[in-house]
């Protein structure tokens, strides 16, 4: 079943399975029981157990396996922004570090200018 939500708690049955796809970026926490996340891909299995929660790191098929009677909560993944966002924020902390090295480096000199 294909769902488009952007949040969603869902009750699993123990041994019963839930299957998400293109969800990188999405979260799984465990709101009750434990849970069992294997990704496509990722040789990792992770348990997760009432207030833990893991952010899905790759797309491809992720299968959650409840052990036990589980609420699981899941938040869709939050849209990337556009390159040239990405892109200019990069360079705006590069010239923020920057001028902070150099605010730095006179501190410790001991020129103080205004």
């Amino acid at each position: 079943m294909n769902m488009e939500l952007t949040q969603a708690n869902f009750a699993l049955d123990a041994h019963r399975m839930m299957a998400l796809t293109h969800a990188e970026g999405a979260e799984v926490k465990v709101l009750t029981g434990q849970v069992w996340l294997t990704m496509d891909g990722d040789l990792r299995d992770i348990f997760l157990a009432p207030g833990d929660a893991h952010r899905i790191g790759r797309d491809g098929l992720t299968i959650i396996n409840a052990v036990e009677p589980s609420l699981v909560h899941v938040d869709a993944p939050q849209p990337r922004p556009a390159w040239w966002r990405r892109w200019l924020t990069a360079v705006w902390n590069y010239l923020v570090a920057i001028g902070e090295a150099r605010a730095r480096a006179h501190l410790r000199r001991g020129i103080y200018t205004v």
